[in-house]
């Protein structure tokens, strides 16, 4: 099971998230729903740095991804990373509609 954890601040912008374990859904390369939350959180790992230029903590190893934003963003910074942010999630809440046997997703918002 993939399990994701988005982390919010108390503006309830997208601070993080975390994305952990395989959904073994399908043999391994052919799984569509590990594929697709792993495109759609390592895309929003490289849209943060190459569209905004946000030195990112992230970490991504077998079966794990985990992002942060840095604390010491400006207001407008945060908000265009919210707009990356939500985007990744609407795909992994599109995905989780469809898979939701595969997939835990905890936000606040869900």
């Amino acid at each position: 099971m993939i399990k994701i954890i988005i982390q919010r601040d108390i503006h309830e912008r997208i601070i993080g998230y975390t994305v952990e374990g395989h959904a073994n859904a399908a043999e391994y390369g052919q799984d569509i729903v590990c594929a697709s939350i792993s495109v759609l959180a390592q895309t929003a790992i490289l849209a943060l740095y190459e569209l905004l230029s946000i030195h990112i903590i992230y970490e991504m190893k077998e079966g794990w991804i985990s992002c942060k934003l840095p604390d010491d963003l400006s207001d407008e910074l945060y908000n265009q990373a919210n707009l990356i942010l939500n985007t990744m999630l609407i795909g992994m809440k599109g995905t989780y509609k469809m898979y939701s046997e595969y997939i835990e997703l905890h936000d606040r918002e869900v």
